[in-house]
């Protein structure tokens, strides 16, 4: 009886710690000047992205992981200038079209299967994740208030 009082302490206790929020930064180590998203599309038919632009003031972390934007993530391109630095990210939106329709059903299993990426993060439309690495570990900041661009 003792020893099922245990295993059951240690599962609530490990239960609650899965359901622990991600812990986000309040105060990076960096001061965002602009974060501004816009969609455009290609030349050819179908063809869609989403380029995402943080300029930042100076900063000293050099390790700028992902971000996470729109259901997507993407990983960075750094620029580093005199006075910011800017974070671009570049999202695929294309929705590709290429299905097979067949009443031969065997020939429809060359279709593909959407890709569906479960992401850590619950966020709105205007909202994104930036992962950075400081001494180190892995940091999150949530960026609110994305300005869409036209």
């Amino acid at each position: 009886m003792k020893t099922i009082k245990i295993l059951l302490t240690t599962l609530i206790v490990f239960g609650f710690t899965q359901c622990r929020s991600s812990k986000f930064d309040q105060t990076p180590p960096f001061k965002i000047l602009k974060a501004t998203y816009t969609n455009w599309m290609g030349g050819q038919p179908s063809v869609k992205s989403t380029k995402v632009e943080i300029h930042l003031s100076k900063s000293n972390i050099t390790s700028f992981n992902t971000l996470y934007f729109n259901k997507q993530k993407a990983n960075f391109e750094i620029i580093k200038l005199k006075e910011k630095t800017v974070l671009i990210a570049h999202f695929n939106t294309s929705i590709k079209r290429d299905i097979i329709l067949n009443a031969d059903p065997t020939k429809e299993l060359k279709n593909e299967f959407p890709i569906s990426i479960k992401l850590p993060f619950e966020l709105k439309k205007d909202e994104a994740i930036i992962s950075y690495k400081e001494n180190n570990n892995i940091r999150y900041f949530k960026l609110k208030n994305l300005k869409e661009v036209k």
